[in-house]
């Protein structure tokens, strides 16, 4: 009997959190990470972690139960709400649907016996809404529908233990909440802010540590090579003509959660530190008392994303106080105000 997923623990005490939690960094990171900046902490986050609650565990599942057709059916139906063009085999919404029950039949055969290979990716650029171009993987359907079954299943495991400072691709949460906590911070005189982006997140991503943090979640051999094997897809058309990898890149179903599951790591160290941390996605503020308590913890952001393999955008990353004005997420803060952009 196979144990597909394993709980993942709430880190409850400051050694759990230093140690990244069940999903641990690689040796000689996490504790460094986890680390304060050397002054006195900036006020605790009322974003803190959430009470240890049991994860979602699938125990016991054959492959030919767990890839139904009613989870592929299912899967298509969140695929067809989302919409997008085709991959690199050219097959579209319309040309998928006209053959749906050979299709659905193909994939579902194909996930069940391990013969799933993931086809080749293209990738186009498009337009980012504050200028500049961001790239953009587009997978051939049925790959779109064999990551939401997936995704499916993976979701319930990982979603119970992030913490309440990541807004981001959340079930339930979205936008409007981290509005509301930047104002709540605000109003509890925290009104210095480090408005900070991570560059390029997607595509910077280690995926040998991210891999190494799936499966100390995800134990079915099966689950984890489908996972790798969409980290490891080759794109067709890179921009410099040179052989690239998708990675965690934008245009993956999976790619949201699988940031999320980076990037908890992240949200661990700066509970830890106690800023008043907010997250969403590749977005983040920390909120101060005064100025220099922001230096330091923008200081300290820095130093952890480097130890996570990433870095700050320093042309989008700043530290503002509110009376100035502040934009976020689409929302401008201004002094008590906020309004929508």
């Amino acid at each position: 009997m196979w144990q597909w997923v394993r709980r993942w623990r709430t880190p409850g005490t400051a050694k759990d959190q230093a140690m990244g939690g069940e999903c641990g960094a690689a040796p000689g990171v996490a504790g460094e990470a986890a680390q304060a900046p050397e002054a006195p902490p900036a006020p605790r986050s009322s974003a803190g972690p959430r009470p240890a609650t049991a994860a979602p565990v699938v125990r016991g599942t054959a492959a030919s139960r767990l890839f139904t057709r009613d989870a592929l059916q299912r899967a298509w139906l969140a695929i067809k709400r989302a919409g997008g063009g085709a991959g690199m085999d050219g097959v579209t919404l319309a040309q998928f649907e006209a053959h749906l029950a050979e299709e659905l039949g193909t994939l579902q055969a194909a996930l069940a016996s391990g013969r799933y290979r993931p086809r080749p990716v293209r990738q186009v650029w498009v337009p980012k809404i504050n200028g500049g171009l961001r790239p953009l993987a587009l997978w051939a359907l049925r790959d779109r529908v064999a990551q939401r079954v997936v995704y499916d299943i993976l979701a319930p495991a990982f979603e119970p233990h992030f913490l309440p400072c990541s807004f981001g691709f959340r079930p339930g949460l979205g936008v409007q909440d981290a509005v509301k906590a930047l104002q709540a911070q605000r109003d509890a005189g925290r009104r210095w802010v480090v408005d900070a982006d991570i560059e390029d997140c997607f595509g910077t991503i280690p995926t040998d540590r991210l891999m190494r943090l799936v499966t100390r979640q995800v134990q079915d051999r099966l689950l984890q090579r489908y996972v790798h094997g969409w980290l490891d897809a080759d794109i067709m058309n890179s921009a410099d003509g040179r052989p690239r990898k998708t990675g965690a890149s934008q245009g993956s179903v999976l790619s949201p959660l699988l940031a999320n599951i980076y990037l908890h790591q992240v949200d661990l160290a700066m509970m830890q530190a106690q800023l008043a941390f907010l997250r969403y996605a590749d977005d983040f503020v920390i909120c101060a008392r005064r100025r220099h308590e922001a230096e330091l913890a923008l200081q300290f952001s820095e130093k952890t994303l480097t130890e996570w393999g990433l870095r700050i955008n320093a042309h989008k990353t700043q530290i503002v106080h509110l009376d100035q004005g502040l934009a976020w997420l689409g929302h401008f803060f201004v002094r008590n105000e906020c309004y929508v952009l």
